[in-house]
């Protein structure tokens, strides 16, 4: 997917290159940086070599190449901090969350390799969602069909290998004992999805968002002749709804604020569950124990949240490197978390053999959800802390490349 440019990283851009492109040797050879006040005092710049900062006589070695590397790699930090600050006043600016609300995005979301799932079982489908690969390099460059899709016990003994990033990319700064509590849970059986031998050979999957493009479409039917059917936090179905987007749900990904999860009609389904915060590693453990949720705070008011009817025996849990493998694979790594209907989408690519998506996108002849009583008109306010533009750009790609089949309405 194209790189979008903003001001800010246009100016991070040419910034850097004058820096480094130039700024840096020009230096070198003048034995200036000492006097240049944005070097001078950059943490790291004592690293430098005594004869660049003007103390000693110039004799570079392999060694003071390797300190100015580093140096670089400091002012790139900075750099990039900067440009974080000033995507939070432009994101502000329009609207949108601060980073207060944003988990922190990491340069190197791809330094590290994504684990693989042991358990992998290629389709033999004539036409999967991993053929498509042979005719689209764009997807082929992204695609990786063994990446482990669910976390398991042997996660608790690769604790160090998942612990590169903070949630929901990893588990960096959190309890190797919280997480053994809920992987080493003995209700926690941790079935899975399909094996060689019960699998069928060509699955076809319908993931149910929330968009109002679904409201008056008539497409219950449709969806619910579907192998599998994927739905997600307020994207349930009711009596009033079912001719809009069926009944049937195969699987349904929540987190702890999901307040439907106790409304779901289909109580065959899969609970597929993410979790983004140390909050949510408590609620997992609670609700293993089938206790009531912890108690939660938001905006220094306290919530009760419901105590979710979950069948541990049906409860899958998303690994980190899934979530890493999503957000930097395909939605660039952009500051904004990826919503959980992008999580939905991709765990069904990952699961079934064809996918056709219901409900995604905004279309301003609809309301904003389907559900709607009355109209709501899209706005980034109403998105939170997600970059739905770069999200809906994703579907389309994904629809243009064949990898999926984009639901859309008549103009």
């Amino acid at each position: 997917m194209a790189t979008r440019f903003t001001g800010a990283r246009c100016g991070k851009a040419l910034f850097l290159g004058l820096i480094v492109a130039g700024g840096v040797y020009a230096l070198l050879a003048l034995n200036q940086v000492s006097r240049v006040p944005f070097l001078r005092n950059t943490p790291d710049i004592h690293r430098l070599p005594a004869h660049i900062t003007g103390g000693g006589p110039a004799n570079s070695s392999s060694a003071d190449v390797e300190k100015l590397r580093d140096t670089i790699k400091a002012l790139e930090a900075r750099l990039d901090a900067e440009a974080r600050r000033q995507t939070d006043r432009e994101s502000a600016a329009k609207g949108r969350p601060s980073d207060k609300r944003r988990p922190q995005v990491y340069k190197d979301l791809t330094a590290y390799p994504f684990r693989e799932d042991p358990h992998y079982h290629e389709s033999t489908c004539p036409k999967t969602v991993a053929s498509i690969a042979q005719y689209s390099k764009w997807f082929k460059d992204r695609y990786r069909p063994k990446v482990k899709v669910f976390l398991d016990k042997d996660d608790v003994g690769n604790f160090s290998d998942i612990s590169n990033h903070g949630l929901p990319f990893g588990y960096k700064r959190e309890s190797k004992d919280l997480l053994a509590k809920i992987l080493t849970h003995p209700s926690f059986t941790n079935a899975p999805i399909h094996t060689a031998g019960t699998r069928k050979q060509c699955i076809r999957c319908a993931v149910i968002g929330c968009g109002g493009i679904l409201k008056g479409s008539g497409a219950g039917p449709e969806i619910d002749s579907h192998d599998y059917v994927f739905r997600l936090n307020h994207a349930v179905s009711t009596g009033r709804l079912e001719k809009d987007v069926g009944i049937k749900t195969s699987f349904y990904i929540f987190f702890p604020e999901s307040m439907s999860v106790t409304s779901l009609v289909d109580k065959d389904a899969t609970y597929i569950y993410t979790m983004f915060k140390t909050y949510d590693m408590n609620y997992a453990v609670n609700m293993l124990n089938r206790e009531k949720p912890p108690e939660y705070a938001s905006g220094g008011q306290k919530i009760a949240l419901r105590q979710p009817n979950v069948d541990p025996a049906k409860l899958k849990i998303v690994h980190p490197d899934f979530f890493r493998y999503t957000f930097a694979g395909y939605l660039d790594a952009v500051a904004y978390r990826p919503t959980t209907g992008a999580m939905v989408v991709f765990l069904a690519l990952h699961i079934c053999d064809e996918v056709t998506i219901y409900g995604f996108g905004y279309d301003p002849r609809f309301t904003m959800h389907y559900y709607d009583n009355n109209f709501v008109k899209h706005t980034d306010v109403s998105t939170g802390s997600h970059d739905v533009d770069n999200e809906r750009q994703l579907w389309q790609k994904l629809h243009d490349e064949g990898v999926i089949r984009l639901f859309k309405r008549d103009p």
